[in-house]
C-alpha cells in the first residue's frame, strides 16, 4: 500500500533523524545535508554513519536528498559545482538513492537557452559518473528566470540529454500553483496534467512533493503551510487529486512542512494516508 514520506529536519545527527523517520512510520523520507545559507555540507562521525547505515538498510529501500538551493546547474561557469560533487558523494557513503534538484536559474531571459544546455551538460556527465542514484529535476517557483517554473523547460532539457531515460522529475504541487499553473479548476487542472504528459510523461514522473500554501498563483513566493491550513490556497480538494489520480497512481508522494511539531507532522501524514485509503 502507497504511503506518503515527509521531509525530516537535520537537526544533530544522523542517527537522530532516522530514528524520527522510523518513529513516525515513514516509508521513506527527504533530508538537507548542508547549512542552508552557505551550502556547506555537514560532517559526520563515523559511528553516526555506520549507524545511520544500519536503520537505512532494515527500515528504508529509497532515499531522497535535496541538493542545496545554492547549486545552480545553469551557470556554465560553474560547471561540475563543487557543491553537488560533495553531496553526490556523502548521498553515495549513506546510500540515498535520489538526489532531487532544483535545476538553476539565469541572469536574463536571453540566457535561458544556454542555461538549458548548461544543465543538460552537467547532468550528462553526472550520469555518466553515477549509476546507484538517479537524479530528479524539480519543478521551480520563481518566474521566468528560474528554468523548470516552466514546464516546457523540462522538455527542452530532455532533448539535450545523452541518456533521457536516467533522469527523473518531481513535481512540486506549491511551485506549479505560485509558478502560475492553475491546479485548482477542473479546467486547470486538467491541462496541467495534460502539460505534464506532453512535456516529460507520468512515466519520468517519479516524486510528488504534494505541498501546501498560503500565497496565490502566480506570487512567485515558495512558503508552505501546513496541509488542512485554513488560509490554504490549493485545498484539500485540489490535493487529493494528485493522490487520486490514477495516472499518479505509482508514484511515491513526500510532503514539505513547515517547522512544526513532530505530533502536528504525525497527524498531517496521517491525514494524507487517509486520503490514499480512499482511492
Amino acid at each position: 500500500m502507497k504511503k506518503v514520506g515527509l521531509h525530516v529536519r537535520f537537526e544533530r545527527t544522523l542517527t537522530e533523524l532516522i530514528k524520527k523517520a522510523v518513529r513516525l512510520e515513514l516509508p521513506f523520507f527527504q533530508c538537507f545535508l548542508t547549512q542552508r545559507k552557505t551550502g556547506k555540507v555537514f560532517r559526520f562521525e563515523e559511528k553516526d554513519i555506520l549507524a545511520f547505515l544500519s536503520m537505512r538498510r532494515i527500515y528504508f529501500e529509497d532515499l531522497y536528498l535535496h541538493a542545496s538551493y545554492l547549486i545552480n546547474l545553469a551557470q556554465p561557469e560553474r560547471f561540475r559545482h563543487p557543491i553537488l560533487n560533495k553531496e553526490v558523494d556523502l548521498a553515495k557513503r549513506l546510500e540515498f538513492s535520489h538526489i532531487v534538484l532544483h535545476p538553476g536559474a539565469v541572469r536574463s531571459i536571453d540566457e535561458k537557452k544556454a542555461g538549458i544546455e548548461s544543465i543538460a551538460r552537467m547532468l550528462n556527465y553526472f550520469c555518466k559518473k553515477e549509476k546507484d542514484i538517479q537524479f530528479l529535476l524539480e519543478n521551480t517557483a520563481f518566474g521566468q528566470r528560474a528554468i523548470g517554473s516552466d514546464i516546457e523547460d523540462f522538455f527542452q532539457i530532455l532533448e539535450f540529454l545523452d541518456k533521457p531515460e536516467t533522469i527523473g522529475f518531481c513535481i512540486d504541487t506549491v511551485h506549479a500553483h505560485v509558478a502560475g499553473y492553475d491546479l485548482i479548476s477542473d479546467e486547470g487542472y486538467k491541462q496541467f496534467m495534460y502539460l505534464l504528459e506532453k512535456t516529460i510523461g507520468f512515466e519520468r514522473i517519479k516524486l510528488i512533493h504534494l505541498n501546501e500554501t498560503r500565497q496565490e498563483c502566480r506570487s512567485y513566493v515558495d512558503i508552505h503551510c501546513c496541509i488542512g491550513d485554513k488560509q490554504a490556497q490549493l485545498g484539500d480538494a485540489t490535493l487529493k487529486r494528485f493522490i487520486q489520480n490514477k495516472r499518479l497512481a505509482c508514484i511515491p508522494l513526500l510532503t514539505e512542512l513547515p517547522i512544526v511539531a513532530e505530533e502536528d507532522e504525525r497527524r498531517i501524514v496521517t491525514k494524507i494516508d487517509t486520503w490514499i485509503l480512499e482511492e
